[in-house]
């Protein structure tokens, strides 16, 4: 089976798991993932763009590894930016995830927390991703991803995440920028 073929495989057994989703239990598991979904709980992919960036079903041997998803909309200004680095680059075909792969509301002001039984739930995923991909690189993007990933992959580098300040750009850019330039 081809990376594409075996990405798609994983996101429908993603979008099945209910692990980290404990309400409604009482229905039959059909409707609790509907359920799930309407609640904007489930599981979230960086999608791909009319630009090329594939997002989660890139295929190269270049990963970017987020946190988790947001809890706001995609096309928000630091998801546009992002893009917008990834395609300036030349990261268009990278794969981009993240570490938790269900969307929830943030529970503490602070980003850099995430919750262990998540991480825990959702961490296997993440090491069938780099089985599928076996990439040469990984960008852990923020602090947050960098320390939950960094004994787990070869090749970490890290940068700042694109939401964090994403109004001043400049020292993001100057990593991907290096980062380009070493590859």
């Amino acid at each position: 089976m081809d990376k594409s073929a075996e990405l798609r495989e994983l996101s429908k057994e993603i979008q099945t798991c209910l692990r980290c989703y404990e309400d409604f239990k009482e229905l039959i598991e059909e409707d609790r993932i509907r359920t799930r979904d309407l609640y904007l709980k489930g599981p979230w992919f960086f999608p791909p763009d009319k630009h090329g960036v594939k997002g989660f079903f890139g295929t190269s041997d270049i990963m970017f590894v987020c946190p988790r998803p947001s809890t706001g909309s995609f096309d928000d200004p630091a998801s546009k930016l992002f893009y917008r680095l990834l395609r300036k680059y030349g990261f268009s075909k990278a794969h981009i995830t993240d570490i938790v792969k269900c969307r929830r509301k943030a529970k503490t002001t602070s980003r850099a927390l995430l919750p262990n039984k998540e991480v825990a739930n959702c961490f296997p995923f993440l090491l069938r991703e780099k089985e599928i991909l076996q990439p040469r690189m990984v960008i852990a993007v923020g602090d947050t991803a960098y320390n939950e990933i960094r004994d787990h992959f070869d090749n970490v580098r890290k940068i700042r995440h694109y939401a964090y300040r994403w109004e001043k750009t400049e020292k993001l850019e100057r990593q991907m920028e290096e980062i380009a330039r070493t590859l």
